[in-house]
């Protein structure tokens, strides 16, 4: 009895266990796969090949936030499913200009080269050479290693790429085995490439010749030379010049989109202006046009951090109320809750001026504030005498364009959804697999505008959609609790019946 009661609970436990896993499976698609309805905005982006792909945030995004940092945007693929994603703010954009110049070169004299023991070892270990057994002075007799040319390479830091050896066209061919290396005091020498083929041949129609020597690695060094394992003497007399290829890295901070807003609003105490703004765009800049006859402005500059409080006290009641819940505090959560009784936070004092000098005019510097995302700035002027309205500068704010990169994963196409009523948890962004080559760029299209309602009958009697991961979810999940309170009832019965 015990052993068939044993054999019985295990098999039921074993449909259990596999019923849990299969829940879990679903949930776990569940919990990946967003609903678009449930954001205010969508965004199509165009197709691309690669598998890491990149995309700049556009002004047209912003009216549709209504959470900070953007924690309610996603990228979604063709079936609903959130892909891995990250946002990023460019520090600074990196030109790489290549450009070339001559390089003087000189000849070295016989008598100084490789003639030590160690410089002959060292040849030796470079080209995979070994004297064995014999002696240095019977091993250089049967390998001579003949003189070498010195570059002289440009006193700048920019990288050298490579060096062309450029050679008179003539009828006999010519080669040579050459190694190159770095010093800046024409005494101590670090190998930059290894041996490798200099050759000229002439031919019938055209000329073969390897004559570019690509470098992989970088030292800045004033000082190269062309090590050669022949005879470079005589074939020095043939080259005409030497070009290095140079590459220039020029690092400038990345444009930023400015615009002007409204007038300024006077608030209660004497000197205080309060600024509206629309969006929840990431400010870092502001900068001032001067009203007429006013050259002068100090004070400072307050902004209330945007806190969107009907969806933060709602958020409990979002799993109580379902989807239609959920559409109700989206549509309501647009509305700003930075109200007075939010402190304001101190950003930065300012000093802007614009003077006519005898040279012409002389400008202060942009405000630089920590990015802040905020529809209410205040700014307080301290000027000798209160200013009026007509007296008040032009404010611009300087914003930079975040950019989203993203792992094209699943079907396209893919689309950037945005305004959710909750922050959406993010799939982590494996930081390892992002190199600049790898990263395709991609456009954001025009919003994606669809008519969710298109009759009045709809409007009395909205269409309701069903999620079938979550109705085949609870339905795992009930017969898995059945089962389980079969298996303790029939397990109940089985002591029971024992004891008796």
């Amino acid at each position: 009895m015990n052993k068939s009661l044993k054999k019985y609970s295990l098999s039921k436990s074993f449909i259990f266990k596999q019923l849990v896993l299969y829940a879990g499976l679903l949930w776990v698609t569940h919990i990946h796969a967003i609903d678009v309805n449930d954001f205010e905005c969508g965004f199509s982006i165009t197709e691309g090949e690669q598998s890491i792909r990149q995309f700049t945030l556009t002004e047209e995004i912003y009216p549709c936030l209504k959470q900070r940092q953007h924690t309610d945007l996603a990228v979604i693929n063709n079936e609903g499913q959130v892909v891995p994603f990250r946002l990023t703010v460019p520090v600074q954009v990196v030109d790489r200009i290549p450009y070339k110049q001559s390089m003087a070169f000189y000849q070295e004299p016989v008598i100084s080269a490789y003639k030590t023991g160690d410089q002959i070892r060292r040849i030796a270990q470079l080209t995979g050479v070994t004297s064995g057994s014999e002696s240095d002075k019977q091993w250089q007799e049967k390998h001579v290693f003949y003189s070498s040319l010195i570059l002289e390479k440009r006193d700048n830091h920019d990288r050298l790429k490579s060096i062309t050896i450029n050679s008179r066209n003539g009828d006999q061919p010519s080669s040579t085995t050459v190694v190159i290396e770095a010093s800046d005091d024409l005494q101590h020498w670090t190998t930059l490439l290894r041996p490798n083929q200099l050759f000229f041949l002439p031919g019938s129609q055209a000329d073969l010749h390897n004559n570019t020597f690509n470098f992989t690695v970088s030292k800045a060094s004033k000082y190269l030379r062309l090590a050669a394992l022949s005879n470079i003497e005589d074939f020095s007399q043939n080259i005409v010049s030497i070009t290095g290829t140079y590459e220039r890295v020029k690092n400038t901070p990345p444009p930023l989109q400015w615009f002007t807003v409204s007038q300024l609003e006077p608030l209660e105490k004497s000197g205080e202006w309060l600024l509206a703004l629309p969006d929840l765009l990431p400010i870092s800049r502001i900068r001032f046009t001067p009203a007429s006859n006013i050259v002068f402005y100090q004070g400072s500059v307050y902004a209330q951090p945007y806190i969107n409080s009907v969806a933060e006290a709602d958020i409990k009641n979002i799993r109580k109320g379902g989807k239609e819940k959920i559409k109700e505090l989206i549509k309501g959560a647009h509305k700003s809750r930075s109200t007075p009784e939010h402190s304001w936070r101190y950003l930065s004092s300012f000093t802007q001026y614009l003077l006519q000098t005898d040279t012409g005019y002389t400008a202060s510097p942009e405000i630089t504030v920590t990015t802040m995302q905020s529809k209410r700035w205040k700014f307080i002027f301290e000027q000798p005498q209160m200013l009026q309205a007509d007296q008040l500068p032009k404010i611009e704010f300087g914003w930079q364009p975040p950019q989203i990169t993203f792992i094209a994963q699943g079907s396209a196409p893919f689309r950037l959804v945005a305004g959710s009523a909750v922050a959406i948890k993010r799939i982590p962004f494996p930081n390892h697999l992002v190199f600049d080559k790898s990263i395709e760029a991609v456009e954001i299209l025009a919003k994606i505008t669809t008519d969710k309602k298109s009759s009045a009958d709809e409007e009395i009697m909205p269409v309701k959609t069903y999620n079938w991961h979550t109705l085949l979810l609870w339905l795992v999940l009930i017969i898995g609790v059945t089962i389980m309170a079969v298996m303790a009832y029939q397990l109940a019965k089985k002591m029971g019946s024992d004891n008796n």
